[in-house]
């Protein structure tokens, strides 16, 4: 089967459906989009957060108003991060990011790597930040987001690494951006992660940007 000639047809008269889609960057590595499902099933009854925005962006989709385009890109945007904050907040999922970001303490690590990315965190700084032990930090970092926070850092900073790299941005000011001495060593790292060096794939992705 052909994923582009893939329909959906509601089998009832009063069901209606609204496809859209949403991306964060080509060929971006997201820790993010690594932890969601492929699928997330949420009947709207069940999420009062997003109901109001969700009304809005059906009735926009059913008229046929001037700028009817432009209002409903946005609005999706909304409804998207409105869904993550609910997946936080419900604790509807496990594992992965989002399940670190809804735990408190893990929080307050997991913020601090994304103010600082180039810092060169310690374990013990970032246990100190969420308030907890060394050993127990790590532990739980690990069962709930899924990786350490070491290993969670590096894949934060590759992928504001092809951000940077995605809009032009030279190597060597990447490599100062996520806190590696020199281009080479982020070179280094960028190729064991993502498989590409960084001139490589900005070579690949920049005429799809």
């Amino acid at each position: 089967m052909n994923p582009e000639n893939t329909q959906l047809v509601p089998q009832d008269d009063e069901v209606n459906i609204i496809c859209a889609s949403f991306v964060f960057g080509a060929g971006l590595s997201n820790p993010l989009l690594q932890a969601l499902p492929e699928m997330i099933l949420l009947k709207q009854k069940d999420a009062p957060s997003l109901s109001n925005s969700l009304n809005l962006l059906f009735k926009e989709a059913e008229e046929n108003h001037c700028g009817r385009q432009a209002i409903l890109d946005r609005q999706i945007e909304v409804v998207i991060i409105l869904l993550l904050r609910d997946l936080m907040d419900e604790n509807r999922l496990q594992l992965g990011l989002l399940a670190g970001l809804a735990d408190p303490k893990l929080a307050k690590a997991i913020n601090a790597l994304h103010a600082e990315p180039a810092k060169q965190w310690s374990l013990e700084e970032l246990a100190a930040t969420a308030g907890m032990s060394r050993a127990r930090f790590a532990t739980k970092f690990h069962s709930i987001v899924g990786m350490t926070p070491g290993t969670y850092l590096t894949v934060w900073q590759m992928g504001i690494a092809q951000s940077l790299l995605s809009r032009g941005k030279p190597v060597q000011l990447v490599a100062d951006a996520v806190g590696y001495s020199s281009a080479s060593a982020l070179s280094r790292v960028f190729s064991a992660h993502i498989g590409k060096s960084p001139s490589d794939w900005k070579k690949q992705y920049m005429p799809q940007i």
